[in-house]
């Protein structure tokens, strides 16, 4: 007789609670893909957005301004903002304020300090050079750089005999500057002609020899520049007899960063534009004024790594 194998009254039950876990771990595992899916959708979109806020806030320009050797002198870029001798430099540096942008002949042919020449040309008055040399070392003790400027007004005078005088005295003293301490001098005012360039070429020759082991450069108008695209290289001649040739912005509206419509380019930004090739084979610097100094966080933010502030 066949034995009757009887099922144990748990035995359902069993089956069920097995069915039952089985499919908790199904929802489980559901459960934690969906979650993982989550989280690196979430991870993928923040990248993204990282990427595009990066992308959204990286400069328009890519201006490479490193620093680099003009004969044994480094030329390094700069963001020289004004100052006046006997400012507080202190209180400057320790805000990052390091490069400081001074005056040291102004457009009607004063000077800011005491000079060791007087009007005469040539007659020592004794005092003047330590006061510039007080200046400049006051800066340098508290961390600061001189990125001096000086306004050339020689070629103003017609007669040229008397040019010559007064371009001897302003060699004078470039040569004064630089051996009481500015680390380097912009010419400022030489108003390059086809009928000038070769006698203007020889003055910043002059001057280049007059500073010594300071770095002396040239501002130079866009229209300068771009005489390059008819054939024409007054731009480069200067550069060949200086340190550095400079981008002079002054005449922009200090409103040049605004646009006018969505999409379109402001006026400071068509400018850099229309300049780029320029201000990349040239490492130029950008010059504004002390009225459109408030383009410079624009300038900046477009790309520009080297700039300097000037007075009228």
């Amino acid at each position: 007789m066949a034995r009757v194998r009887r099922r144990s009254r748990y035995s359902r039950r069993t089956v069920l609670n097995r069915n039952r876990s089985r499919a908790w771990i199904y929802i489980v595992a559901i459960a934690a893909f969906v979650v993982l899916c989550l989280m690196i959708s979430v991870g993928v979109g923040l990248l993204l957005s990282e990427k595009a806020e990066k992308y959204e806030n990286s400069p328009k320009y890519d201006f490479d301004s490193k620093p680099y050797y003009s004969g044994d002198k480094v030329v390094k870029p700069v963001n020289a903002r004004l100052y006046s001798f006997g400012d507080y430099a202190g209180l400057l540096t320790g805000v990052g304020i390091t490069d400081f942008s001074v005056c040291l002949r102004a457009p009607d042919g004063s000077l800011t300090y005491d000079t060791e020449y007087d009007v005469s040309f040539g007659e020592a008055v004794g005092e003047g050079v330590s006061e510039l040399s007080k200046y400049t070392t006051y800066i340098h003790e508290n961390g600061g750089y001189v990125c001096a400027y000086f306004y050339v007004t020689s070629f103003g005078i017609e007669d040229e005999y008397l040019r010559e005088i007064y371009k001897a005295y302003e060699l004078a003293l470039i040569s004064e500057a630089a051996r009481n301490g500015a680390d380097e001098i912009m010419l400022v005012g030489l108003d390059v002609t086809d009928d000038n360039i070769d006698e203007i070429k020889k003055f910043v020759s002059d001057a280049s020899h007059s500073a010594g082991a300071s770095i002396l450069g040239v501002l130079v108008s866009p229209e300068t520049f771009k005489l390059a695209d008819e054939g024409i290289y007054h731009a480069a001649r200067l550069r060949s007899v200086c340190d550095f040739v400079a981008l002079d912005l002054r005449d922009l509206p200090d409103d040049a960063d605004e646009v006018e419509a969505e999409g379109e380019a402001s006026l400071l930004d068509s400018t850099l534009g229309d300049m780029e090739y320029y201000i990349s084979s040239y490492s130029m610097r950008i010059v504004f004024s002390e009225k459109n100094s408030s383009l410079c966080d624009a300038a900046i933010a477009l790309g520009i790594e080297n700039l300097q502030i000037i007075g009228e």
